[in-house]
């Protein structure tokens, strides 16, 4: 824990000012003067900072502090800067990490300098009973080397707690105000022009219920196109695989929205960019294939024999050259002029204003009232196609309900704004609980199709090409047995969502007043 008590100083504040401050009340003597440096760290996304921790890398140390009181969490000996959870060694600090950073890159944010002097405060018996650090901060920037703060902290000593706080009344008399470690962190991001949690790919929405519709769905296809400009560095420059993934996912989402907002735009204009953005979609398809084919290594290998994961190996290094002639492919797709003279009609049209006399059936209807015709629409098919699938399991079957139940839940999230929280959220978590279920079989019956074409792709010459054909063998029987698990917990997963309780909930948030009544 942070004892220490922190003072922010106004800018011009010098040493001699704080000397002269010193001398007219205590006794004190000067120690060396501390240089120090270090970087902080978080993902694209904020993950660390959205749960209120900050990562830094001093001298060979990597430290997880508390955002707010700079409690030291955790830390680690590390001479290299961060890159991804599972470089660092096995440790506390890496274990806290992995379930919030995942597959994400840490990248650097910004770099401080600090510059501290230690004044040893002294009693009448020239024992030192409180300690006071008089710290300069600077940016790493080598053109300009900006000076970012100045602050005093006040280091209690075991024993002597009346001179730290006589200290800090003297300072709170002399009009210094106490300053939080997370001031210096936002301080420094604010310098180099980032503003923490300015990235989600979450769809974090504020629609009035009573405006149009069509200028609603433009205020959620305007939030998916940040996303999508967002990502495009990130999946050029290869930083990691969640840039993509994010991507499609504001293309898919967009796609959905310009499917099943109904009649708000003229009908050519919708089907002309439903297009384009189908096709921007297929365009990154193998990449993103290969990416979780890649990131799933380990986890296939764990489900061989240990004598057959090496067998293994050739197939994934087949992948990895895949991989690099796909990411070259969507780079280029990303460069070029058709992609930008896409994107510039596409915002145009996103920044026109909304005609005064719409030829669209529902672009003047208030977007509460078409959201619940849209949302409850969707879920009665979903209600109606599952009720099948439990007599009729066929596999296609279950393919399809997994695209209607994505429909219905990006539906649920362009709207959640307009409809009570708590409510919501209950029903969402049953529906990702069925999503859960539908994509988990879906994935394993692609994987084995994808795994086996795969390997036979490779030059059955070789030796070690077999032998990767076998392994591949084996391990695509295995994701069978676990598709045919996952199939037989399907039903329950079903009926726990399609509950007395859960439809009458859908009936209240989501049906006309006819429905909702049962007529």
């Amino acid at each position: 824990m942070d004892n220490n008590q922190h003072v922010r100083l106004p800018k011009g504040y010098e040493r001699g000012q704080i000397d002269q401050f010193l001398v007219d009340k205590f006794a004190f003597l000067v120690e060396s003067s501390i240089s120090q440096k270090w970087t902080y760290y978080d993902t694209f996304d904020w993950r660390l900072f959205n749960r209120s921790l900050v990562l830094r890398h001093a001298g060979q140390e990597l430290i997880l502090e508390h955002l707010s009181s700079g409690e030291a969490l955790n830390c680690l000996t590390c001479d290299s800067a961060p890159g991804f959870v599972w470089d660092l060694p096995d440790s506390p600090l890496r274990n806290r990490l992995e379930p919030i950073i995942d597959k994400r890159a840490l990248l650097p944010l910004a770099g401080i300098h600090t510059q501290s002097m230690t004044y040893r405060i002294l009693n009448k018996d020239d024992k030192t009973v409180a300690r006071v650090i008089h710290t300069e901060v600077r940016t790493l920037d080598e053109e300009s080397d900006p000076l970012l703060a100045t602050y005093l902290s006040l280091r209690p000593v075991r024993g002597y707690p009346k001179y730290s706080r006589k200290l800090a009344k003297q300072l709170r008399r002399a009009g210094r105000e106490t300053s939080m470690p997370e001031d210096l962190y936002f301080s420094a991001l604010k310098q180099v022009g980032k503003k923490p949690g300015s990235y989600s790919r979450r769809l974090n929405l504020r629609l009035k219920p009573k405006k149009r519709s069509d200028s609603s769905a433009k205020v959620i296809l305007r939030y998916q196109f940040e996303i999508v400009k967002a990502n495009e560095a990130g999946i050029k420059a290869d930083i990691d695989t969640e840039f993509l993934h994010d991507y499609r996912i504001a293309i898919r989402r967009t796609r959905s929205a310009l499917s099943q907002i109904r009649d708000v735009f003229p009908t050519e204009t919708t089907e002309h960019f439903k297009k384009e953005f189908r096709t921007l979609g297929q365009r990154t398809n193998e990449l993103r294939d290969l990416d979780v084919y890649l990131l799933s290594e380990s986890e296939f290998e764990a489900k061989l024999p240990v004598t057959m994961r090496q067998d293994i190996v050739p197939l994934f290094d087949y992948l990895r050259l895949l991989r690099e002639q796909a990411l070259e492919e969507v780079t280029d797709s990303l460069s070029s002029s058709e992609y930008a003279g896409l994107l510039g009609e596409w915002q145009a049209f996103l920044n026109e204003p909304v005609p005064k006399k719409p030829v669209a059936a529902n672009a003047t209807m208030p977007i509460v009232d078409l959201a619940r015709k849209r949302i409850y629409k969707r879920y009665r098919r979903v209600i109606r196609d599952g009720n099948y699938i439990l007599t009729h399991t066929q596999d296609e079957l279950l393919h399809a309900l997994r695209i209607e139940c994505k429909k219905l839940r990006y539906l649920m999230e362009f709207f959640a704004s307009l409809f009570p929280r708590k409510q919501l959220g209950r029903l969402n978590k049953q529906l990702k609980k069925l999503q859960d279920n539908l994509g988990e079989f879906n994935d394993l019956s692609v994987q084995q199709e994808y795994l086996m074409n795969m390997a036979e792709d490779l030059p059955l010459d070789n030796f070690r090409s077999r032998k990767a054909l076998v392994a591949t063998g084996y391990l695509v029987e295995n994701l069978g047995y676990e598709q045919k698990a996952v199939k037989a917990n399907f039903a329950d997963t079903f009926t726990e969502f399609a509950s007395p309780a859960n439809q009458k909930l859908f009936r209240q948030l989501f049906a006309t007043k006819g429905k909702r009544a049962g007529r």
